[in-house]
């Protein structure tokens, strides 16, 4: 909008008359033709367009937590520190796995032992039922004249008794080998499943600390919330903890509140004034909108509409990620047309009316809206250029 018009339309806003309940007493505006320019106000700064991502590397499924970060908009140069994360947990994981290994050694020394032990006792056991077997079988074979029928049934049970106890023997001895191996396997499979978490962690360990990939501005990567990573915040490896700006390559994000964004749309032109250098003013082209408003700060309910817009000519040395700016966005532009306040029109589904101060009681006169802005209505139809509309009703008068 330029002076001129903001002028006109500030002195008819303001034309007001003393208090009262006729026409000739309320405050009014002139229905004048003109043409004016409707915008959004919104707030903003730059964000890289173009950026080197700064992250720890991928291929290890562990979160880390985020202990220092340089500070941001800092320059950095390749191999800078920018980065550093809490090992203190780690360490401790560390420490109760390589405990875990070691007892995985101490229950393979001691399935070794017990081993060793029970193939003394096998044989040991062997060598015992074979002798009682042989002393059993010469009883079992002798003249029945010699023994009562009952000391044969006896010995002849014995003989059986023994024959099973040779026979399970023989088993374990056989077996031994296999039932041995196969608690070993399982001993070791669980060891090895340790020793993988160790060199996971050895390999986290050797990543507490993050280096600039270049030179350049570090700037603090976003959440998928929006939030900006800092100290405390959890990070996951391929995740970016900053971005390197590419110079010259970036884009204004801007913000408007949930009230004041009427008629926001791609392709619309946008001016902006950087606050560290408001002397100068530059120009931008919308190429996005956000769907819905949300809060910038959890602890402020205030919503508001993201708006991405690509600058048209970028001043490298004064435009960097993180530069506050205040800008206008032209949601429209009217030649020759009547424009009035948003406050003097009023209206439900079915129809929109305007107070007409034409001397009198106010006269109620149903028009056609056009074109909207956050504080300005175009009055498509049903008033002609110069007539006066009230800009409180006959009630709010009264």
């Amino acid at each position: 909008m330029n002076a001129s018009t903001r002028l006109a339309i500030s002195v008819a806003t303001l034309f007001v008359a003393a208090c009262g309940n006729d026409t000739a007493t309320m405050p009014t505006v002139s229905a004048a033709s003109k043409d004016v320019e409707f915008t959004v106000p919104a707030r903003g700064e730059l964000v890289a367009s173009e950026a080197l991502p700064v992250a720890l590397p991928p291929g290890i499924r562990m979160g880390f937590n985020i202990s220092w970060m340089a500070p941001e908009f800092s320059e950095v140069s390749k191999g800078d520190v920018v980065a550093r994360f809490d090992d203190e947990r780690i360490l401790e994981t560390r420490q109760d796995t390589a405990l875990a290994i070691a007892k995985s050694d101490f229950k393979l020394a001691e399935l070794a032992r017990v081993g060793a032990l029970e193939q003394v006792r096998i044989d040991h056991e062997t060598d015992r039922v074979d002798g009682e077997k042989r002393i059993t079988e010469t009883y079992a074979n002798v003249d029945e004249r010699l023994m009562s029928r009952n000391e044969i049934i006896d010995a002849l049970s014995d003989v059986e008794y023994l024959n099973v106890a040779s026979a399970f023997l023989e088993w374990q001895w056989e077996t031994f080998d296999q039932r041995t191996q196969a608690e070993a396997n399982t001993i070791i499979a669980e060891q090895q499943g340790e020793k993988a978490k160790l060199d996971k962690q050895d390999t986290a360990l050797g990543m507490m600390e993050l280096r600039s990939p270049a030179d350049g501005t570090f700037v603090y990567a976003e959440t998928p919330w929006g939030e900006k990573l800092g100290k405390g915040k959890r990070v996951f490896p391929g995740m970016p903890v900053g971005v390197l700006p590419v110079k010259g390559k970036v884009r204004a994000r801007l913000y408007v509140t949930e009230s004041e964004a009427i008629g926001l749309a791609e392709a619309q032109a946008v001016r902006f004034r950087l606050d560290s250098a408001p002397e100068q003013s530059f120009t931008a082209s919308v190429i996005s909108v956000s769907a819905v408003a949300t809060p910038l700060d959890r602890e402020n309910p205030q919503k508001f509409f993201t708006v991405e817009a690509d600058i048209d000519n970028i001043a490298a040395e004064l435009m960097r990620v993180g530069s506050q700016l205040r800008a206008e966005i032209i949601t429209g532009a009217l030649e020759d047309a009547i424009v009035v306040p948003s406050q003097a029109v009023y209206g439900d589904d079915n129809a929109s009316w305007v107070y007409v101060a034409a001397g009198g009681e106010p006269e109620k006169r149903t028009i056609t809206l056009g074109q909207r802005g956050a504080d300005l209505v175009e009055i498509a139809g049903g008033l002609e250029p110069g007539e006066r509309i009230a800009l409180i009703s006959p009630d709010e008068a009264g």
